[in-house]
């Protein structure tokens, strides 16, 4: 895998040219704005908080997704960080959107899969064609990772980046509609998989045979190992500053591309 990605080096820059063009992230903060959005997704029963850069002006955008835990407010902080960097953030309530809560998190890999992934295509025309973005990527938290690698897999966004996905889908031996190393091939857009090796939730093995299995595709990737670190490691008691901080500046480099 070392071998790879040193090799992939310039052709995964080349890539992310390709598909994301560069993010219009000024040399100083922005100040931002903060609205909720409603009447989203395809059925137009979705929620969002809207947080973007202050003034008129045409931005990339992200959609930040969130754990199977619902929006908190690290998710929040998150988008606002983005924002600041020049970035429309869009960070949908999917999950209320369903009635869906984390004991039944796998239905949103099962029985409302193919909708939910019907929403976040909405959402990507609504930053597009509403709000101008002329490119949208997809940042996810857990079950947010892994409909952000999803999204990046069918092309959906320009580039995908996950933080501990839930590679499984919300548990063992689902019948997912859309299994990842499955969805993945040679023309999907990039994605960075970001993951600790002592995740209780998501064995880190998960992680790693995805990474194999898109190298065999062609799949353009990173995967980013974190020694020591548990799930969540951006948050809450599993908090660790060292990964979060590493992980936010590998993603910002990744988006800038």
């Amino acid at each position: 895998m070392r071998r790879w990605l040193r090799f992939s080096g310039a052709l995964l820059c080349g890539l992310l040219f390709q598909h994301c063009g560069e993010a219009a992230a000024p040399a100083a903060d922005l100040g931002i704005e903060i609205s909720p959005v409603s009447g989203l997704g395809a059925k137009k029963n979705m929620q969002a908080d809207l947080i973007r850069p202050a003034g008129s002006g045409s931005f990339p955008a992200v959609l930040v997704l969130h754990t199977s835990g619902n929006v908190q407010s690290e998710d929040v902080e998150y988008a606002k960080q983005l924002a600041a960097k020049g970035y429309i953030t869009l960070v949908p309530y999917y999950f209320d959107a369903y009635g869906l809560n984390s004991e039944r998190r796998s239905e949103a890999t099962t029985v409302y899969a193919e909708q939910l992934y019907a929403d976040f295509v909405e959402l990507r025309k609504y930053l597009r064609d509403t709000l101008l973005a002329p490119k949208v990527a997809a940042v996810g938290f857990s079950m947010g990772g892994y409909w952000a690698l999803v999204l990046a897999a069918t092309r959906e966004v320009s580039v995908g980046v996950s933080y501990y996905g839930a590679l499984s889908g919300g548990g063992p031996n689902l019948n997912l509609r859309y299994p990842l190393s499955a969805t993945f091939t040679a023309s999907s857009s990039p994605v960075l998989i970001l993951h600790g090796t002592n995740d209780s939730t998501v064995p880190v093995s998960l992680a790693t045979n995805l990474a194999a299995a898109l190298s065999s595709k062609g799949s353009p990737h990173e995967l980013v190992t974190y020694p020591g670190v548990e799930h969540t490691f951006d948050r809450g008691a599993t908090l660790n500053a060292a990964a979060r901080a590493n992980a936010w500046t590998r993603t910002e480099a990744f988006l800038k591309r």
